[in-house]
């Protein structure tokens, strides 16, 4: 049985990670009127390009994407500003409730490291307010609507390339617009979820971390992973890896990783670290984690699991745990599988 404080906080980013289910699926139902709205005006488009008889060379030229495609993309634009009005308050109200979350969470799981050795104890609560600086904000301080609007750029790509694939195959109009909808323009919409998810955890994490500082009574902290096949590789390695109280979580975006709190006067909490499950599973579910050139290079000795851990900066997302690239564990020795 896993110590009662790890049972609370999984339970807490259980009830969090179904909130967040709910949202995206409200989110991508109306992404669907997005579509609706701009297919017949892709249609047109690519009839016009077919009839033109328009070449891949002459599509990529410079004169083209000024004129014909930029006049496209001022109408995807227009539906993307409406659609981002309707998402970003509805992201901010789930940062707000994140927060609760966050908190209460937090005390939880001070109040189990309690109960679990027979005693009680006392510290203070923060109140939810204190932490609503960490809402309609992103990770790197920018306000979200900022970071909803960068995804524009990948459903502008995404639906170039389309064409750019669409015009080399000779497919027909028809289904080239409905592959630039569908395909192409969202991935705006899978970045625009993808905030959603990042920034919502964030605020959870991040309220539970403001909360450890504010109670008098945590120290430290450790990283609670998810023992599951669809973890990713770095976080599970670094499954009960301590921080002090001063230091964010390094999380990759869209990561589901909580906050064990080390609490004053009563000792570390222990339980089966992410290594551990990864080791105790099925070679078949070891591969697909650690990925075929990975497990092999480890199979032979030649890798150590914690060098499977790799620290990466991004300016938007900030530090994060991620798998080490596998040219960098074995120097693109050809006898790996890639």
């Amino acid at each position: 049985m896993p110590p009662l404080v790890v049972d609370v906080m999984n339970g807490f980013r259980s009830d969090l990670l179904r909130q967040d289910a709910a949202q995206m699926r409200a989110m991508t139902e109306r992404w669907r009127q997005v579509e609706a709205n701009l297919q017949a005006e892709v249609l047109r488009f690519t009839e016009r390009v077919r009839q033109d008889g328009l070449t891949v060379g002459q599509l990529q030229s410079r004169q083209f994407q000024l004129d014909r495609y930029v006049s496209l993309l001022s109408q995807v634009r227009r539906e993307l500003d409406k659609y981002t009005d309707y998402a970003e308050p509805v992201i901010v109200a789930g940062q707000r409730q994140a927060a609760a979350t966050g908190i209460n969470a937090a005390t939880a799981a001070i109040n189990a490291v309690a109960s679990e050795a027979g005693t009680r104890i006392a510290f203070d609560v923060l109140p939810v307010n204190a932490v609503q600086n960490l809402v309609g904000l992103a990770g790197n301080g920018s306000p979200l609507r900022t970071l909803l609007v960068g995804s524009y750029g990948a459903g502008a790509d995404g639906m170039f390339n389309e064409l750019i694939n669409a015009t080399a195959k000779g497919q027909n109009p028809r289904v080239t617009a409905r592959n630039m909808v569908r395909q192409g323009l969202s991935q705006s919409l899978d970045r625009m979820l993808l905030t959603a998810r990042t920034e919502q955890l964030r605020v959870f994490r991040e309220s539970s971390r403001q909360q450890y500082i504010n109670s008098g009574v945590v120290t430290q902290y450790r990283r609670l992973a998810t023992k599951s096949p669809r973890t990713c590789l770095g976080c599970l390695l670094s499954d009960g890896e301590l921080y002090e109280l001063e230091d964010s979580l390094r999380e990759h975006p869209g990561g589901r990783c909580t906050l064990i709190p080390v609490v004053k006067g009563f000792p570390p909490v222990k339980w089966e670290t992410g290594q551990d499950w990864l080791l105790n599973q099925s070679t078949a579910t070891q591969r697909s984690i650690m990925g075929p050139g990975r497990f092999k290079a480890w199979q032979e000795g030649r890798i150590d699991l914690p060098a499977m851990v790799t620290v990466r900066r991004n300016s938007i997302w900030g530090d994060s745990v991620q798998p080490t690239p596998l040219r960098d564990l074995v120097g693109g020795d050809p006898g790996v599988v890639y």
